[in-house]
């Protein structure tokens, strides 16, 4: 519907995603012919409103956002002018300005973090009276279809260990920053060419160190337990008031590891009452051995990621120790049943190192270098302490004005008078957008941006047609 239009030098190809907070868009820059995903979002709070989003209040919602662009990109020719906020402006909002702008939120908490070159960049946020437009990475793949559709991680153990350590690294760097993720899945992991993942949506990110037993934010099958329903087997026990927020991003990496190794998930959702394979998960482990494929070095991992007491699950750093070191995936005598482990270059090659090389043409550098030809080293990986994750300068795509704000204003409707200001002289199309800002104004919620309040917040994977992506178990 959106094809050809142009917001700046950014020409709109085609749609690439859509959801309850807005719709994404692949465009290209006139200028460099680099390509950037350009994502919409909502600021009307009749969009915004929270709760648990069904598929077809999702569906309604980018419905309605898309018929507001078309409308708004049909009144000024399919062309739009837009000033592009400081970036900085954006991370000094306060938790109190936040919200009166809600959908900064998620923005503010993305640039905190996108330094990291396993995270999604964003180069430009440029600001409408209808919606915000994000500018940032492209990257054409996900995980979800790399591993159910094309089948990509099925014969190759070191490339599972390459992604699956990235992904790691980009969220032991968000937790030491302080932003926890709160929606890791396969859909929210891209793939560039050389298949370095990029981590994005931080829609559902918190700055929450600890939250509330129940608040069930996430995408269910990845969900830790006490997301979803907290258990204690002490029923007198009142005392547990919150669990701490980031070894909830530490059980959905335990679900994705699953998916990388065994194209499966092991549950719908990891509810005692409602998933038979988690309730029987719940009394005994060993269930995992015989729905899934996975070897016994495997199998002791999983179990240390997945462990129903948040406080006893693995750390980050050390699940990347074992994952460098571990030998095998699978007991099937398949691909995955033998995988090398990391020598300390190779380790820091897949971190840190030569992001322009392809794992082949990385492993035929690295055995150039050896003066033998006996295979990978098996060195083992040094102790996690030694562990670090990788920055890199962010580069902002030309062609477009800059308001500065300053940080830390005293309020939003100062940046947002400011932004109305650009509009008015860098927009010959401007002459309501005025009034349309100001009634922009008068909508804005004031919620809070606390997740530690918000309950029944979940979205639930859809799965394709025909594809067992879920096995069944039962107790014969």
């Amino acid at each position: 519907m959106l094809t050809n239009c142009q917001i700046n030098n950014f020409q709109i190809t085609s749609q690439i995603g859509s959801g309850a907070y807005g719709l994404v868009f692949h465009a290209v820059d006139m200028i460099t012919e680099n390509e950037y995903a350009v994502k919409a979002v909502v600021k009307s709070s009749s969009l915004n409103d929270v709760g648990k989003p069904t598929t077809q209040d999702n569906l309604k919602k980018s419905t309605v956002l898309q018929t507001q662009l078309y409308h708004y990109f049909k009144s000024f020719q399919n062309r739009l002018f837009l000033p592009s906020i400081d970036l900085d402006s954006i991370q000094g909002l306060t938790n109190t300005q936040l919200a009166k702008a809600p959908h900064y939120k998620e923005i503010a908490l993305h640039l905190k973090v996108h330094s990291h070159e396993n995270i999604v960049t964003i180069h430009q946020v440029l600001e409408s009276p209808l919606a915000t437009f994000i500018v940032m990475d492209y990257y054409p793949r996900d995980l979800f279809t790399s591993i159910v559709d094309e089948k990509y991680f099925s014969e190759n153990g070191l490339l599972i260990k390459k992604v699956f350590l990235q992904l790691c690294s980009a969220l032991d760097h968000c937790h030491h920053m302080g932003v926890y993720h709160c929606d890791i899945k396969p859909e929210n992991i891209l793939l560039d060419t050389n298949d370095n993942i990029h981590l994005c949506d931080f829609g559902l990110s918190t700055t929450c160190q600890y939250l509330a037993p129940n608040v069930c934010i996430g995408s269910s099958y990845y969900m830790a337990p006490e997301r979803i329903l907290y258990y204690n087997e002490n029923t007198q026990d009142t005392t547990v008031t919150s669990f701490p927020t980031a070894t909830g991003d530490i059980w959905s990496l335990g679900i994705i590891l699953i998916n990388l190794t065994c194209i499966r998930n092991p549950w719908l959702k990891a509810h005692q009452t409602e998933d038979n394979t988690f309730s029987y998960f719940t009394r005994d482990s060993n269930v995992l051995k015989k729905i899934l494929p996975i070897s016994e070095q495997l199998y002791c991992l999983i179990a240390r990621i997945l462990q129903l007491n948040p406080y006893d699950r693995i750390d980050i750093r050390t699940l990347m120790s074992e994952i460098a070191n571990i030998t095998n995936f699978t007991n099937d005598g398949g691909p995955l049943s033998t995988v090398p482990q990391l020598s300390q270059e190779l380790y820091n090659t897949f971190i840190i190192g030569d992001k322009g090389m392809s794992l082949k043409e990385i492993l035929h550098s690295y055995h150039d270098d050896e003066e033998t030809d006996e295979g990978l080293s098996c060195e083992s990986y040094p102790s996690s302490s030694g562990l670090s994750t990788y920055t890199d300068e962010n580069n902002t795509p030309a062609g477009s004005s800059n308001v500065e704000i300053t940080p830390y204003s005293s309020d939003v409707d100062e940046m947002i008078l400011k932004v109305n200001n650009a509009l008015s002289i860098n927009n010959s199309f401007a002459v309501n957008e005025q009034e349309s800002m100001s009634q922009q104004q008068s909508t804005l919620p004031s919620l809070q941006p606390n997740l530690s309040t918000i309950t029944n917040y979940s979205i639930s994977n859809v799965q394709p047609e025909g594809f067992n992506w879920l096995p069944n178990y039962n107790n014969t």
